[in-house]
C-alpha cells in the first residue's frame, strides 16, 4: 500500500538553529555510550546511558513521571516517561525505542564507532540508525511540541519507554510487559517502535514482521578412521541438510528478485505462491520486499573430534551439527516451515534403526518461540489509529509505503498481545546501514525526523475516546 500527497513537506515545526544544535549534540552524546547488548550491563554503560536519557526527559516539564522500571535490572534499566492525558481511563499511546546496539568491528570502521564523529553533514557511530536516532527524536519532538504549544495536553496519557537488550533477547520489553505498570494500564491504543531507513523519498511503515526462528540440526553416525569409506556418517547427513536448506534459500531469493525458477524449484508450493504474490504486487505497481519472502542462512557448522586444542583430522566424527537463522514471512505458515524441517531431517537420516539420524530443535532455552504471525491491520475500518497515523503523514506532505519488517523488533511481543504496533523510523533518502560498518545518519535526515514526530505525536495525542469505539 502506498499513500502519497504533495511533494512539499510541512514546514510548521522547523527547529530553531539553537534547537537543531542541541538535538545534534544530544544525538552525539547518546552514541558515545558503548551500549553493546552482550557487555553493557556488566560494564555499566547501560546504566550510564539510561541515566542520560532520564536526565534529558526530566528537563521537559510536561512529563509528570520519569523513572526506571522496578521490574527491570538495576544494571539494565528500562526508562519510562509519562505525560498524563486529560482522560486517564482511555487506552494510552506507547512510543518505544531501544538504546542497546550490536557490536562494532573497530578495525573495519574508518572512524571510532562510539565517538559520535560529526563530519560532512553526517553523524557516524554505532546506533545512529538502529536506533538511538529515534530515542532522541522522541525526546526532542516532545520538547519542541511543548515549546510551540505550551498549553497542549494529550487527550490520553502518553508513555515513552527506552529499553535495553532488544538486539539479543528482548528482556527489556519483557520486563515492561511483566511490570505492574503495564498491568495497571487501561490498554494500549497504539504503539510505535523502530523501522528502517528508505533509500528514496518514500518513508517505510511496518505493520508486521517475519518470525525469527533459530534452529539447531544435529546428525549422528558411525565414527571411524579417516582412511576408510565409512557409510552413513554424520557429516554426510548434515551436508544433505545443508543442501536442502540452500535449495530453499535459493528459491526464496529467486522469488524476491524476480528471476526464473530452476526446474528443481518449479514444484515448490511456497515458491509458486510467492511468485504469484510478486506478480500481484507488480500489477499494483509495487515491488516484492524482503519481508514478503522467508530467508534462511546457515550461521554455524560444527563437527570434529578434539584432543586438547587440536582436532583429530584422521577421525570421522560421530556427530555433526549446524544452526539456521530462519525468518518466516507472514505469507508462509510456521507449520509449513516445521514440516519442511521435519522432511529434511527424515530424508537425510541414514538409518533410524541404527540411530543414525538428523534431528532439529529450537535454540531457545525458555521455549518461547513464536509459532504464529501477528499483524497490525492497515484497514482504517478495522484500525482507525492507522488512519490517523497515515493522515498525519499525508498532511505533512510525506510519501510512505507499508510493508513487512524483514527482521525482528520488540513490536512482535506487542502484536502477540493484540496490541496495534507500527514500525517507523523517519529516515528517507538514506542508505540502510544498521549493523554495518561506518553506520551513519545525515544530520538533515535526523533533524527532519524530529519534525515528523512532532506532527505525529500531536495528531495521535489529540484523539479522544470516540476512536476507541470504532
Amino acid at each position: 500500500m502506498t499513500d502519497q500527497s504533495s511533494n512539499s513537506n510541512c514546514d510548521c515545526h522547523i527547529l530553531t538553529e539553537a534547537e537543531r544544535e542541541n538535538a545534534i549534540q544530544s544525538f552525539i552524546r547518546i552514541i558515545q555510550f558503548e551500549t553493546i547488548s552482550a557487555t553493557a550491563s556488566a560494564s555499566g554503560e547501560y546504566l550510564a546511558c539510561a541515566q542520560y536519557i532520564k536526565q534529558q526527559l526530566s528537563s521537559i516539564s510536561c512529563f509528570d513521571e520519569v523513572f526506571f522500571l522496578d521490574e527491570s535490572s538495576k544494571s539494565s534499566p528500562v526508562v519510562v516517561a509519562k505525560w498524563t492525558g486529560i482522560d486517564e481511563t482511555l487506552p494510552v499511546l506507547l512510543f518505544n525505542s531501544h538504546y542497546d546496539v550490536v557490536p562494532a568491528e573497530e578495525d573495519k570502521w574508518t572512524v571510532e564507532p562510539f565517538s559520535g564523529i560529526r563530519k560532512d553533514g553526517r553523524i557516524y557511530g554505532r546506533g545512529t540508525q538502529d536506533m538511538k536516532c529515534v530515542c532522541i527524536q522522541y525526546i526532542e519532538a516532545i520538547r519542541k511540541l511543548q515549546s510551540i504549544k505550551p498549553d497542549f495536553r494529550p487527550a490520553r496519557s502518553i508513555y515513552l519507554t527506552f529499553v535495553p537488550d532488544e538486539e539479543i533477547d528482548g528482556t527489556g520489553m519483557a520486563a515492561f510487559l511483566a511490570s505492574k505498570l503495564y498491568q495497571s494500564l487501561p490498554g494500549i491504543a497504539l504503539a510505535l517502535d523502530e523501522g528502517l531507513a528508505s533509500m528514496d523519498d518514500t518513508l517505510s511503515v511496518f505493520y508486521g514482521e517475519r518470525l525469527p526462528w533459530w534452529v539447531d540440526v544435529t546428525a549422528t553416525g558411525p565414527p571411524g578412521h579417516g582412511s576408510r569409506f565409512i557409510e552413513n556418517t554424520a557429516m554426510e547427513q548434515i551436508i544433505q541438510i545443508a543442501n536442502r536448506a540452500m535449495d530453499f534459500r535459493e528459491g526464496q531469493r529467486a522469488v524476491l528478485h524476480g528471476s526464473k525458477f530452476n526446474a528443481k524449484h518449479a514444484n515448490c508450493n511456497h515458491a509458486v505462491a510467492a511468485k504469484r504474490r510478486r506478480l500481484r504486487k507488480k500489477e499494483r505497481g509495487q515491488c516484492l520486499t524482503l519481508g514478503d519472502v522467508s530467508s534462511l542462512n546457515i550461521t554455524t557448522i560444527q563437527a570434529g573430534l578434539k584432543s586438547g586444542d587440536r582436532y583429530a583430522y584422521n577421525v570421522v566424527p560421530s556427530t555433526a551439527s549446524l544452526s539456521l537463522d530462519i525468518r518466516i514471512s507472514p505469507h508462509m505458515e510456521p507449520n509449513d516451515m516445521k514440516d519442511l524441517l521435519d522432511g529434511w531431517c527424515q530424508e537425510s537420516s541414514a538409518s533410524t534403526e541404527k540411530g543414525y539420524t538428523c534431528q532439529w530443535s529450537f535454540i531457545d532455552s525458555e521455549g518461547q518461540v513464536a509459532q504464529s504471525h501477528s499483524m497490525t491491520s492497515t484497514d482504517v475500518k478495522v484500525n482507525p489509529w492507522y488512519g490517523v497515523f497515515a493522515n498525519s503523514l499525508n498532511r505533512m506532505g510525506y510519501k510512505f509505503e507499508t510493508s513487512v519488517f524483514p527482521a525482528a523488533t520488540d513490536s512482535r511481543f506487542l502484536r502477540a498481545l493484540n496490541i496495534r504496533a507500527l514500525g517507523f523510523s523517519p529516515m528517507r533518502n538514506s542508505e540502510i546501514l544498521l549493523h554495518e560498518n561506518d553506520e551513519y545518519l545525515d544530520e538533515s535526515v535526523f533533524l527532519e525526523g524530529i519534525g515528523v514526530y512532532v506532527g505525529l505525536i500531536e495528531s495521535l495525542a489529540s484523539q479522544r475516546g470516540e476512536i476507541d469505539k470504532a
